[in-house]
């Protein structure tokens, strides 16, 4: 093709058609650039249409993460509330009795209260789209932004979460519970069919209860693990909320409602 154009302007200048050559060598250059344009539309429409499946892949991801978290969100309120349940049980036994010692099943009870729940971090989708930078890949800006503010919000509620089970129940609560109850493996879901443990140190069990200092750090810090149950519980609660508005955006997005 290109041999033939320069055929065609060989022979114009030969023939000394000055005026025909220029209109033709001008009717060439609007042709290429035509060409480009063309060439770079087709490109940038192919481009288009990957970060189109790129943004579709990655709202699907977070939608499928989001899903997950809500679950976990769950399950973790239904740990608190278990946690919660126990713990107020043993003060409502022992304003009745005025002795924890008489309280019924008390070192199961209090061995539940040794149960912890970490808050449910599940952000792989947003990490890789942060990690990469292609978080501009979401194109619509407010549902970037909200996207953003969630896991913000999220990595928040996590510090607030971990950090009390790690400085107030296991720094705290945890030692005082520890040095008071019977470390039964069934107390923990674990099968124990050869060894009876509560029925060997039930001497023991029952004179650290009668210690009325004992009984003074135990209740308080039965009390301690309700409050902090409860304010994790909070802190879940607002997360899971701000988990299911974002996903009814995503699937509203995804055209899934």
């Amino acid at each position: 093709m290109i041999k033939f154009f320069r055929k065609i302007r060989k022979n114009l200048l030969l023939e000394e058609k000055t005026g025909k050559y220029l209109k033709y060598a001008f009717g060439e250059i609007v042709l290429v650039v035509i060409g480009i344009l063309i060439a770079l539309a087709i490109n940038n429409w192919n481009q288009r249409r990957i970060n189109n499946e790129k943004q579709q892949d990655y709202l699907i991801g977070i939608k499928n993460d989001l899903e997950k978290q809500i679950a976990s969100f769950n399950n973790s309120n239904q740990n608190y509330d278990f946690i919660i349940g126990k713990g107020e049980s043993i003060l409502v036994d022992f304003s009745s009795t005025g002795k924890v010692s008489e309280i019924d099943s008390i070192n199961r009870k209090l061995s539940y209260l040794m149960f912890t729940v970490k808050y449910p971090e599940i952000s792989t989708t947003f990490n890789e789209l942060n990690s990469t930078g292609q978080l501009n890949l979401i194109k619509e800006k407010s549902l970037r932004s909200q996207i953003i503010k969630y896991y913000q919000d999220s990595e928040n509620y996590q510090k607030s979460v971990d950090g009390n089970t790690e400085r107030v129940v296991y720094n705290q609560i945890f030692p005082i519970i520890k040095s008071t109850v019977i470390i039964s493996l069934e107390n923990f879901g674990f099968e124990n069919k050869k060894i009876d443990l509560e029925d060997k140190l039930k001497t023991t069990f029952e004179n650290n209860l009668n210690n009325s200092n004992k009984e003074f750090d135990l209740i308080n810090a039965v009390s301690l693990r309700i409050i902090v149950a409860k304010t994790n519980k909070g802190s879940v609660g607002k997360a899971k909320k701000e988990a299911e508005l974002l996903l009814g955006v995503i699937n509203s997005e995804l055209n899934l409602n």
